[in-house]
């Protein structure tokens, strides 16, 4: 298990993330890393949080959508390119069935994104969370507001729907550990 474990309240997003997973009562993440996400990611690998990867984002749909038709608690990390990616497949399955996923969605070219190639990544992604149905917050927006993982899956499934939480931060600055 990862140092970034050992500090559940204080420090980076990846040093309390694994905590906010328990707390959350999680009970399956599925992922295509991404460089936000690799050290929350590495935080799990070795929990009684069980962690599925995944080559493409429809499959982590697909793991997850079945998690939680049988009652388990299952969250998508991913980015927001690969998100746009599997539109389609969040649509028809993810949303149509009202599913009560957390997605956890790197925002890459964001405005602490130093990365001007990811710049388009932000407007599309960007737009669809404007136009879409599904209920989205940003992390940086309700980062001092606590366990935002836990509120996320507390309006999924009171609302019956899926959560969207963009992760619009800068890695140097709050991740990486």
């Amino acid at each position: 298990m990862s140092d970034c474990k050992t500090s559940a309240q204080t420090g980076t997003i990846a040093d309390r993330f694994y905590g906010y997973c328990q707390e959350a009562e999680i009970d399956l993440v599925t992922s295509v890393p991404d460089g936000y996400l690799v050290p929350l990611i590495e935080n799990l690998n070795g929990s009684v949080i069980q962690q599925i990867s995944a080559a493409r984002e429809e499959e982590c749909f697909g793991i997850a959508s079945g998690a939680a038709m049988c009652g388990k608690r299952a969250m998508v990390m991913i980015q927001n390119s690969g998100f746009m990616n599997a539109v389609g497949c969040f649509a028809t399955l993810c949303m149509n069935y009202k599913l009560p996923i957390v997605f956890l969605v790197s925002h890459r070219g964001n405005f602490f994104d130093r990365n001007g190639y990811d710049t388009e990544k932000y407007r599309y992604f960007e737009s669809f969370l404007k136009h879409t149905e599904c209920f989205n917050v940003s992390w940086y927006n309700f980062k001092s507001e606590g366990n935002i993982i836990k509120k996320a899956f507390e309006h999924a499934e009171a609302a019956g729907e899926p959560v969207i939480i963009s992760l619009d931060i800068s890695p140097t600055e709050d991740i990486a550990c």
